[in-house]
């Protein structure tokens, strides 16, 4: 056979399979031979670069017909990943350890030190500008980037979790709060089993993260923390991107500088109480002429989410909730939170003097309201009340000062209601949230009998009815059946294509309704078990 004889057999014989269209998707082993790197070194560089695995649509045939369970990327995904930076400094690490392993072997400690000097590195800054172009982008982005921060925080060192990826992560929770405490940005708060969430309104984007209960975390072995350190890793650096960017536009030092007055009391004590004893004391603002201190910027402050918006006057109050109030926090309450909450919002506070970072003592006359959470106290002062630490979180959730007797020692603590849930039409609202959503003040009554459904209020001289006669009026047809009536005959005129939907929506409410009124009749066996 001739030259053209061959290569028009062979092009008789190509499969079917190489032709068509180009792929738009690779395994991951496949990507992983691509790249040259291990699984590990894989996922990696997925997480930091930002990349996740894609479904296609249609799976048997991406499969070839084999039912083998297979991971697919784009491949323009992976295309892109071979130019990363990081990807070179991943083959050097490779190298680095090979090395390291040969000079361990000939026991060539000198070969081994100089080998070590020389670790491969890599940064993530040019990842956190390529996924975050614009500021206000990081800022939409960085509720799980805090709530990552804040849990390695409270962790302890083990052989998973490297110490100065916990010390980072407790700096920078410090510096956020304490940008929050300024700034006076702190809008809601609610304490559940899983820790304290928070939200914030900065830059006009509202942030909410959750910061875990202060206890002791155990060891879990169904947690792969591998992959929480590799996140964490890059959520250190666009929190730490973010917090230099706030206080450099709220111009403050960076890092944080602590007032003269007490810089002392700082430098003592283990780190958690470093960290109260921080977030106690003002920082310190850079030294700017008095026309820059004209900050227009605070007209962008309000809200403006539906029912919850807040005009500038409201804000401005809202901000001051605490203002020249004095609080003294007994050693039972959870501090940084009710010091994080107090200071966002004016207050002064303080503890024992045995903990670095008190102001002032206990026996102060000037003190408004001390925090409790024991059954009794031994010395009590008539000039201030004893709360528990629930009158704060609701007082900023009600964006006032709600009355004290409901939250005294030893009084059952009303409903804790959650701020971040909003109720639609037609769906069951406790009585205490419509109480509050209305401006009523809530009083309990143990001793008197009160309605399931209704909350004692306190009567207003301005809200006392007079005696008045009013003129009568015509007896007229009842405006319910009217509505009756012309509902069945509107219901009539339905087309028949329609009034299967029509059906679907009263189905539905007739479920939701059925649920509220089991929640009424629930809460009314409740509140009778409570009076018995």
């Amino acid at each position: 056979f001739n030259s053209a004889q061959v290569s028009a057999l062979m092009a008789g014989n190509k499969k079917t399979k190489k032709h068509g269209k180009p792929k738009a998707f690779i395994t991951r082993r496949k990507a992983m031979q691509k790249l040259q790197v291990s699984l590990k070194d894989f996922r990696r560089l997925c997480i930091l670069k930002g990349i996740y695995p894609v479904e296609p649509k249609n799976r048997n045939k991406m499969n070839g017909g084999s039912s083998q369970s297979k991971t697919f990327y784009l491949l323009s995904d992976i295309q892109y990943l071979a130019h990363e930076p990081i990807l070179w400094k991943l083959w050097d690490f490779k190298i680095f350890m090979r090395r390291m392993a040969k000079a361990k072997g000939k026991r060539d400690y000198e070969t081994v030190d100089l080998i070590q000097k020389n670790k491969p590195f890599y940064k993530l800054d040019h990842i956190v500008a390529e996924r975050y172009p614009r500021f206000i982008d990081a800022l939409r982005d960085v509720d799980d980037a805090l709530s990552m921060c804040f849990l390695y925080s409270r962790f302890s060192k083990t052989s998973l979790l490297p110490l100065e990826l916990i010390e980072v992560s407790r700096k920078l929770s410090v510096e956020f709060m304490h940008y929050v405490i300024e700034v006076k940005a702190l809008r809601k708060v609610f304490v559940s089993i899983k820790g304290y969430y928070y939200q914030v309104e900065i830059k006009g984007q509202t942030i909410t993260w959750v910061v875990p209960h202060n206890f002791n975390v155990g060891r879990y072995h169904d947690v792969d923390f591998k992959v929480m350190t590799t996140f964490n890793e890059f959520y250190v650096h666009l929190v730490g991107f973010v917090i230099y960017r706030l206080y450099s536009e709220a111009n403050l030092y960076y890092p944080p500088k602590i007032s003269a007055a007490t810089d002392n009391n700082v430098d003592c004590g283990d780190e958690y109480f470093e960290e109260i004893a921080a977030l106690n004391t003002p920082i310190v603002k850079k030294n700017i002429s008095v026309e820059e201190d004209v900050n227009f910027d605070t007209f962008n402050e309000p809200e403006l989410n539906g029912n919850n918006s807040l005009s500038f006057h409201e804000l401005i109050k809202f901000q001051k909730l605490f203002d020249g109030l004095k609080f003294f926090l007994s050693r039972e309450v959870p501090r940084e939170s009710l010091v994080f909450v107090i200071r966002s919002f004016g207050g002064l506070t303080s503890w024992d003097s045995l903990y670095p970072g008190a102001t002032y003592s206990e026996d102060d006359e000037s003190i408004t309201h001390q925090i409790v959470d024991r059954d009794n106290v031994a010395n009590k002062y008539i000039t201030r009340y004893y709360v528990q630490p629930q009158w704060i979180f609701d007082c900023v959730n009600a964006r006032r000062l709600l009355p004290v007797e409901n939250y005294f020692v030893g009084v059952t603590l009303p409903p804790h209601l959650s701020p971040f849930v909003e109720e639609k039409e037609g769906e069951y609202v406790p009585p205490e949230k419509v109480a509050l959503r209305d401006g009523k003040s809530m009083i309990i009554r143990p001793d008197e009998e009160v309605a399931s459904n209704e909350i004692a209020e306190v009567p207003n001289e301005d809200d006392k009815s007079h005696m008045v006669v009013k003129a009568g009026k015509i007896a007229t047809e009842k405006k319910v059946s009217v509505d009756r009536e012309e509902r069945k005959l509107a219901e009539m005129m339905i087309p028949k294509k329609k009034k299967r939907l029509y059906d679907k929506i009263l189905f539905a409410k007739k479920r939701q309704m059925k649920e509220v009124n089991r929640l009424k009749e629930k809460r009314k066996v409740i509140d009778g078990s409570l009076r018995k």
